[in-house]
């Protein structure tokens, strides 16, 4: 995959927009040639097909998702559970961008068997639920969120509601707003419980 050059971000750019708009299974690299005006064959002198583009896809959201979380997601601006629930709130709606894609496409990479399309989510999932860990861990020994639960599990706990909130609301057909839904209020009840003033 040759990412860095201006057309290879071209053709990543036209296939998130697509997947924007007719979801994951719409991405063809037929879909893809038409909307950027040129050839299938010429697709191929960047990406090794469509899981090549995919992956570099969930490549480029994930990390724009870890990025932004180093910004929002900060233990030393916590001085009171409230903030730490703040800053979660702010961090989940990052997950909406584009629609909630990074979720679509870790869940298409789950049941997809495309080997390097299900590592590379995999690779973002364990750096993400490392940085998870990580934080509710420090929270948790400057006495800011509850003890009662392990970060490890905090961790396991705040993905699952994450994913299973984004994919009931795919399947009812309601608006995904993470931060509303029962899974993430039930989730900040767990880590303000028992917490210390």
């Amino acid at each position: 995959m040759l990412a860095s050059t201006p057309r290879a971000q071209q053709i990543l750019e036209a296939a998130l927009d697509l997947a924007e708009a007719q979801g994951v299974s719409g991405v063809t690299t037929a879909a893809l040639a038409r909307r950027l005006d040129f050839t299938e064959a010429a697709l191929y002198r960047y990406y090794s097909g469509k899981a090549g583009i995919l992956v570099g896809g969930l490549q480029h959201l994930g990390e724009r998702l870890l990025a932004t979380m180093l910004l929002e997601v900060d233990v030393d601006a916590v001085s009171e559970p409230q903030h730490a629930i703040g800053q979660l709130t702010r961090h989940i709606t990052r997950f909406a961008h584009r629609q909630g894609l990074l979720i679509e496409l870790l869940l298409y990479a789950a049941a997809n068997r495309g080997e390097n399309l299900r590592e590379a989510a995999n690779a973002f999932m364990q750096e993400y639920r490392r940085r998870l860990i990580v934080y509710f861990a420090q929270l948790q020994e400057r006495n800011l969120v509850s003890n009662a639960t392990p970060a490890e599990e905090l961790g396991r706990m705040w993905i699952c509601q994450l994913l299973g909130s984004f994919l009931h609301c795919r399947l009812t057909g309601e608006p995904w707003r993470a931060e509303e839904q029962p899974g993430f209020r039930a989730f900040c009840q767990v880590l303000g419980a028992s917490t210390t003033p």
